[in-house]
């Protein structure tokens, strides 16, 4: 048998690939075209057991669906602007529809869009189903490993358990983070059968690790303005947001957005550290004159105390030790000591030695060349009948339903696509 499509993976890319390659009320729908209802052949091969492991995962088992919200440092990619040719500004909107055509409820909760259930397997269920209604095979527990054209220009699909042939192929094998979850850089290998090139998968949305001891610091949260900077304190990266601090590492949101910049520099050989604004409402000055204003109202006052209203007392208490101060009380401190007491709050820096590895990434960066990509079907420029989805690409997006809206947008456009082909 010849089946019309094989899909290698099962998470929300491939699943939204399948299903819009064979459904005329979606295509309808989201096409705005006449009917052109056609049977065609699918059959989905996953390799873990189930299909949408890692959906349940999303968004701490939410599922956060989109984000309202768009700018140009939403995605990464080695192909800077191809992210914004494939994605756009209203495209929430397309990919909340697209779950309400599955059945899925969808909330709106300032801006970020889950399911009504706040449920990750809401959605799993309903791809689920309409994977059965559209009658679409499913092979769980099975892995590709290799796939060849055929001269009539067909593919041969090489499995762990047998061969199948297929007219079109949809590559959505995702990316190498969460190996519990069946994270694998599998898919690189198929892109290298085909002669594509791609960027080796590394840890994104993760934690980073850093030199300075600060384990008196684990469990403290501080909102902060985090600049990623060179050894040349040229600034790479900037975001505003929560840190957490965990012993020997610096996570939160804010942390994993910045992660992809921090990783990159480091993987190419540049030091890179983190400088912390702990106070970014206010300027260093004005900083500054509070302190000569409280040594000067509060003579007897400690160190600590006056630090106490800017920061968290775990961080006050590491700022003095890094000063180094022998004296204990504010009067003690001259003009200039206040000067880098101010200078530590607005830039307490820390130098990043490593990401934390592929287990606790969120995503991967890296992934096939885009170059080698069409933008608007996502099939391969050198290979008329193959299409690359999901994670396997080279983007991959910030926190905040980001990855998922990649996922599904490009899932949609590869399966109109095949709707599309003869």
């Amino acid at each position: 048998m010849i089946y019309d499509l094989i899909v290698a993976g099962a998470g929300a890319s491939g699943m939204t690939a399948a299903i819009c390659a064979t459904d005329a009320d979606i295509y309808k729908q989201f096409q705005h075209k006449a009917d052109q209802t056609r049977k065609r052949s699918v059959l989905i091969i996953e390799k873990n057991k189930k299909i949408g492991k890692k959906l349940y995962a999303t968004g701490n088992g939410r599922c956060n669906l989109s984000n309202s919200s768009f700018r140009l440092e939403c995605y990464n990619s080695k192909n800077e602007f191809f992210p914004y040719k494939v994605i756009g500004a209203k495209d929430y909107q397309i990919v909340n529809q697209f779950a309400e055509q599955l059945g899925v409820a969808v909330n709106d909760e300032h801006g970020y869009y889950y399911p009504m259930s706040r449920q990750a397997s809401t959605i799993v269920w309903a791809f689920n189903d309409r994977l059965k209604k559209n009658q679409i095979q499913v092979h769980t527990g099975e892995t590709v490993i290799g796939l060849e054209e055929q001269s009539d220009h067909t593919y041969c699909i090489q499995t762990d358990q047998g061969q199948y042939y297929a007219r079109n192929i949809v590559l959505a094998c995702g990316g190498a983070a969460a190996p519990a979850l069946g994270g694998t850089d599998a898919g690189c290998s198929l892109l290298d059968q085909l002669g594509i090139p791609y960027y080796p998968f590394q840890p994104a949305l993760c934690k980073l690790q850093v030199k300075e001891k600060m384990s008196g610091l684990a469990g403290v949260r501080s909102k902060a303005l985090v600049t990623v900077m060179d050894a040349s304190s040229e600034i790479h990266a900037q975001e505003f947001g929560e840190v957490q601090f965990t012993g020997q590492s610096l996570s939160g949101i804010v942390i994993f957005n910045l992660s992809h910049t921090a990783g990159e520099m480091l993987q190419d050989g540049e030091s890179v550290s983190l400088c912390l604004d702990l106070v970014p409402d206010i300027n260093e000055a004005d900083l500054y004159m509070h302190f000569r204003k409280f040594r000067t109202n509060n003579p007897e006052r400690s160190l600590q105390a006056c630090l106490n209203g800017f920061v968290h007392e775990k961080l006050a208490t590491y700022i003095l030790e890094q000063c180094r101060w022998k004296q204990e009380r504010i009067s003690e401190l001259n003009d200039v000591e206040l000067q880098k007491l101010a200078d530590q709050i607005k830039k307490l820096t820390f130098h990043v030695t490593a990401t934390a590895g592929a287990e606790d990434a969120q995503v991967s960066r890296g992934g096939a060349d885009t170059r080698f990509i069409d933008p608007e079907t996502m099939k391969l420029t050198v290979q008329e009948h193959v299409y690359v989805i999901g994670e396997l690409l080279d983007t991959d997006g910030i926190c905040g339903g980001y990855n998922l809206m990649w996922a599904v947008i490009t899932g949609m456009k590869a399966g109109f696509s095949i709707y599309d082909s003869n």
